[in-house]
């Protein structure tokens, strides 16, 4: 004989049904967010740890980069030339778990923007006389197809902007023109650190800074501009003809580096018996001081790969005596 459960039961009993499973899936929902999260956790350690190593990784090239610098600066006594092991092109080394990479490059083979900030000597028609530095720099604009009076503005927006005084030049422009702009701030007045700091200068357009970028570079501390004529490239060759202030047409200035020996010039004068340069050197002895055949100063571009981690640090090496050290270190990679 069958039992008779009361409606009220039933309808009981399927509610508690209900509890249940909405119980079940309440506890699968929870479980699976932590789970997720355990994983999310556990990933994000991962990727900490692999990005820790790539930094310490980057910062041994760092290590290996100078001691490279060192050797070639013994064996060569000094001279700086393309022919040495510092010049090998994107070196890469495998470590464990990962790659290191770098390329080293002189940093007296391109202009020096803080070159700018040396102040004039005497005057030329009324006007402050533009310094040695500020007319090869005017000629670079020029050989890279600047009109004259759009690189004479550019020459005196940038020396306004990192020179120590606030008086603008006659094309310049100083903490009044920068504090009108949208968004407002101030001229630096100081030397740069990086050559992205361009972009920060009345004048200097995308495009301008574009074209800029592989002859120019920002020598932190140091307000020189010396080109060693070992380490320029052919492709620069408008380099040498702005640093000649526009003397000699960009094909002379490629003939020369071409002409250039393997291992570099071993003394300065032997670059000046070029026959290229035998009416330059006499119109222009004041430019002869620009010219050496050694360096100081290197830039390293270094990166790191640990599994899917990638670091990337740009150093500046500078020659202490026998020794190297960093003078600069920025990271993320920078143009």
């Amino acid at each position: 004989m069958m039992r008779h459960i009361p409606p009220s039961r039933s309808k009981q009993r399927g509610v508690a049904l209900i509890f249940v499973i909405l119980i079940v899936a309440m506890v699968s929902i929870i479980a699976t967010n932590i789970t997720s999260r355990n994983q999310l956790s556990m990933r994000r350690t991962l990727n900490v740890a692999q990005f820790d190593q790539a930094y310490w990784y980057a910062l041994s090239a760092e290590e290996l980069a100078m001691k490279v610098l060192r050797q070639d600066m013994k064996d060569a006594d000094g001279t700086v030339h393309l022919q040495q092991y510092w010049a090998l092109a994107d070196a890469v080394f495998p470590v464990e778990g990962g790659q290191i990479g770098g390329k080293i490059s002189d940093m007296r083979a391109c202009f020096n923007l803080n070159a700018l900030s040396q102040p004039s000597t005497g005057n030329e028609n009324g006007q402050p006389k533009p310094t040695v530095a500020a007319r090869q720099y005017k000629s670079l604009l020029v050989a890279l197809g600047m009109d004259d009076f759009g690189a004479e503005r550019l020459s005196h927006t940038l020396k306004d902007y990192i020179d120590e005084d606030t008086v603008s030049s006659p094309y310049g422009a100083e903490d009044a023109e920068y504090e009108s702009r949208n968004v407002p701030y101030r001229a630096a007045n100081t030397l740069m650190q990086h050559r992205s700091e361009l972009r920060a200068v009345l004048g200097y357009t995308q495009q301008t800074y574009l074209n800029l970028l592989p002859y120019v570079c920002a020598i932190p501390g140091d307000n020189r501009q010396l080109l060693n004529v070992n380490t320029i490239e052919v492709e620069q060759a408008a380099l040498m003809v702005g640093m000649f202030d526009n003397q000699i047409t960009l094909s002379d200035a490629q003939s020369i580096i071409n002409q250039r020996p393997a291992d570099g010039y071993e003394k300065i004068d032997e670059f000046w018996e070029n026959s290229t340069l035998s009416n330059v050197q006499s119109a222009n002895a004041d430019l002869k001081s620009s010219f050496v055949v050694d360096s100081n100063y290197f830039s390293l571009k270094a990166g790191a790969k640990v599994d899917n981690a990638i670091f990337k640090m740009d150093s500046v090496l500078q020659r202490s005596g026998e020794n190297f050290e960093v003078l600069t270190r920025q990271y993320g990679g920078q143009q």
